[in-house]
């Protein structure tokens, strides 16, 4: 349990009795009562700590309460504490100004009226409680500021970095474009120059092993360009406007038809909504889902490819489902890592980069993207856009 916040009040009086009587008026407010039987008593509790407010008799031997409060508010520390002159004089225009010029906030006559007293007394430590909390609020507020400031510094850092890799990884990506591409040039020019000039002196072996040596290296070239398209999808910026889905898909089985020729494709476009996006990204979303679609259902004749979505509350489902080769549910969370295939590259082309890139695309637009499936049953892949 939180134990309430008290403050200090200090109550100075040359008379035993006094004291007795001020202690047991303000014992109720629950607050700590520091007294004092004298001015240099008090002033050097005044060294010691902070109060919310002092109660100060003004006749005492000595040093009277007005040379006390004087003394007090020299000290740049205590100067702003409030002082309540006690006294049991008549109240004379001369000790009014004396007292108020010394710091006075009030004066009270003795013999002291117990409520008037607790309720003054209680009025100045509410006050200082507000003056404490908003302090430590203006505290706990520069403590953050400090956080922030720091955290941004901290950011200022990894973006420098990450602009420095982003650099180091163009530098890459120009490198791999023409370093690797320059000797599979070389290789698939010689095998050609090969074919024509000896074709006719290979054994069926090899012609073969040509082959084999041709199909690596056309492989290797789609790997690069794969993998040089997977590193732009990261950097480049999404240039976000509304996106005809339902004709962008079109266009999309437009230029999937080399790979339909002789095929008997049934395909089941449902209409969709506008959907806000990058259009070349987006496009090379559905181009992936639907050549994916269009490759696992090779075995099937006909082969059934739906394009669908739902609308919920927040974002726009959209799914491909066919009714392919499908695959194990076992393995669904491998789908959208790079490199991962699932299918037997000699019957399925393909560098298991496709959806890799797709749940990119789609994650830098702020949706999800799954899979479900079954073997020999087909698949449906989904990906999800905020709604517009």
């Amino acid at each position: 349990m939180t134990e309430e916040p008290k403050v200090s009040i200090l109550l100075v009086d040359d008379e035993p009795a006094n004291l007795l009587a001020l202690e047991a008026t303000l014992e109720a407010l629950g607050q700590n009562l520091v007294k004092a039987a004298s001015g240099k008593e008090a002033l050097r509790h005044v060294l010691d700590r902070d109060f919310a407010l002092i109660l100060l008799d003004v006749q005492m031997p000595e040093m009277s309460g007005i040379d006390t409060a004087e003394l007090i508010r020299a000290r740049e520390r205590s100067r702003r504490i409030p002082i309540i002159f006690l006294t049991a004089t008549v109240k004379t225009t001369e000790m009014m100004f004396k007292g108020y010029s010394a710091g006075a906030v009030d004066y009270l006559m003795k013999p002291i009226v117990t409520e008037i007293l607790r309720t003054k007394v209680e009025v100045f430590v509410e006050l200082a409680l507000a003056r404490r909390k908003l302090q430590d609020e203006i505290a706990e507020r520069t403590r953050i500021g400090a956080e922030i400031a720091k955290l941004n510094t901290a950011l200022e850092q990894r973006n420098a970095d990450l602009t420095a890799a982003n650099a180091d990884l163009e530098t890459f990506a120009h490198s791999v474009s023409h370093d690797l591409r320059a000797p599979l040039r070389h290789i698939q020019g010689y095998i050609s120059i090969l074919e024509e000039s000896a074709s006719g002196k290979l054994t069926a072996s090899e012609r073969n092993h040509m082959t084999t040596i041709d199909h690596a290296a056309r492989r290797m070239g789609q790997l690069i360009d794969d993998l040089l398209t997977f590193s732009r999808i990261g950097r480049t910026g999404v240039k976000k406007a509304k996106v005809d889905m339902t004709s962008l898909i079109r266009d999309c089985i437009v230029e999937l038809q080399p790979d339909l020729a002789e095929r008997n494709v049934a395909w089941n476009l449902q209409p969709l909504p506008e959907a806000r996006g990058d259009y070349n990204l987006l496009r090379q979303v559905w181009i992936n889902l639907l050549g994916n679609a269009v490759k696992y259902t090779r075995p099937r004749d006909p082969a059934t490819i739906e394009i669908a979505s739902a609308v919920a509350d927040d974002e726009i489902v959209f799914y491909v489902r066919d009714n392919g080769v499908g695959f194990s549910m076992a393995y669904a969370n491998k789908l959208f890592g790079v490199f991962q295939r699932l299918h037997n590259n000699s019957e399925f082309e393909g560098t298991g980069i496709g959806l890799a890139n797709v749940r990119r695309i789609v994650q830098r637009h702020g949706g999800r993207t799954w899979a479900e499936g079954e073997e020999g049953c087909g698949a449906t892949f989904y990906f999800t856009l905020p709604a517009v």
